[in-house]
């Protein structure tokens, strides 16, 4: 999942840290994964889907999965993800 194009021209771009953490919940819940691939989804339709984070994270948009938070960041046509973690 490293670079992929949506028909609106946006591109997702996953940094090999976010690999990471996208093996880790492969690994322990499939279904988190399947429903964090459908906000993806929204997200690349729309970018300005998830909430502005303000203050230190003020240019990063987040998006929630269930109890987990996505952390994006929107550049020109680029979608970059940040993080995903729980909301805790």
């Amino acid at each position: 999942m490293r670079m992929e194009e949506s028909k609106e021209g946006y591109t997702l771009n996953v940094p090999p840290e976010f690999e990471r953490i996208l093996d880790k919940v492969k690994k322990f819940d499939s279904e988190l994964l399947a429903r964090l691939e459908k906000q993806l989804v929204k997200i690349l339709r729309n970018p300005n889907f998830g909430k502005p984070i303000r203050n230190v994270l003020r240019n990063y948009r987040r998006a929630h999965v269930d109890s987990h938070v996505l952390i994006y960041e929107v550049s020109g046509n680029q979608v970059r993800l940040i993080d995903f973690d729980h909301h805790d």
